[in-house]
């Protein structure tokens, strides 16, 4: 499953780059820096090295969301799968605090770690701070340079701050299946035309539940909508979307997907 992790963060990514890149200035192009972008409702930013599926650090936050979802790489972690992992972010004589699973990374041989913080006045001061980054993770230490960092993280901030669209539509799903889910995906009632939200390398355990927003979805509200179970080999990645039913998600907005 790591390489279904690794494949959708790079493709988030690269999706990024043409509709916003904010490059810290005369920085050499194969450098790691500071960069943003924005696809569908999501606003990011990222230090790592743009065009490429290099990114030591990613934090993002969805329009009118009051979270900002964050991933941290860690080369020197030899951490187990799926252990608990302390990271602490301090910059700007502020410091916050999030714990997450090691996920295995391939192109490194450390582990990555995600988390959620509220965007409150400790996260802001600094993502948007002068000096030096600090983030701990179960002891070993990074630190970053913020020169360039200030005005993609205040364009991403000011997403999570943005009024919320009326028109969009959270789903729950909640997995009652004996599968893992790795996907879940709509389309408007007939039409046959699917988007979808990747549940990436934390798929979606049997008994467990997310919720998702569908843009504009309450001006269609009744959907067609399907799976994408997980496999155990991650050779195979994915098996196809299977078809889980018609729904109004206005009238009834949790969807349980079973065997």
């Amino acid at each position: 499953m790591q390489r279904v992790y690794r494949t959708f963060l790079a493709a988030t990514l690269m999706a990024l780059m043409p509709v916003a890149l904010l490059p810290a200035a005369a920085q050499d192009e194969e450098q790691p820096r500071w960069f943003g972008g924005g696809y569908d409702d999501v606003t990011t930013l990222a230090y790592g090295i743009p065009d490429s599926d290099y990114v030591a650090l990613h934090f993002s936050c969805a329009t009118g969301k009051p979270v900002v979802n964050v991933y941290v790489q860690d080369e020197e972690s030899s951490a187990d799968e799926g252990a608990t992992m302390q990271v602490r972010l301090s910059a700007g004589g502020q410091q916050v605090a999030f714990s997450g699973k090691a996920m295995p990374n391939e192109d490194s041989g450390g582990k990555d770690v995600k988390g959620a913080l509220p965007p409150d006045a400790a996260l802001r001061a600094i993502l948007t701070a002068t000096g030096e980054l600090e983030i701990v993770v179960d002891g070993h230490i990074q630190r970053y340079a913020m020169e360039g960092a200030a005005e993609p993280a205040a364009t991403m901030l000011a997403a999570c701050d943005a009024p919320r669209p009326a028109g969009d539509l959270d789903v729950t799903v909640t997995n009652e299946a004996k599968r893992s889910l790795q996907s879940f995906a709509w389309s408007e009632a007939g039409v046959n035309s699917f988007d979808s939200d990747a549940f990436g390398y934390e798929t979606l355990e049997p008994g467990a539940s997310r919720t998702f927003t569908i843009p504009d979805g309450r001006a269609i509200c009744t959907f067609d909508l399907a799976v994408t179970f997980a496999e155990e080999d991650e050779e195979d990645c994915c098996s196809d979307p299977t078809p889980a039913g018609t729904q109004n998600l206005c009238e009834n907005s949790t969807f349980v997907v079973h065997d």
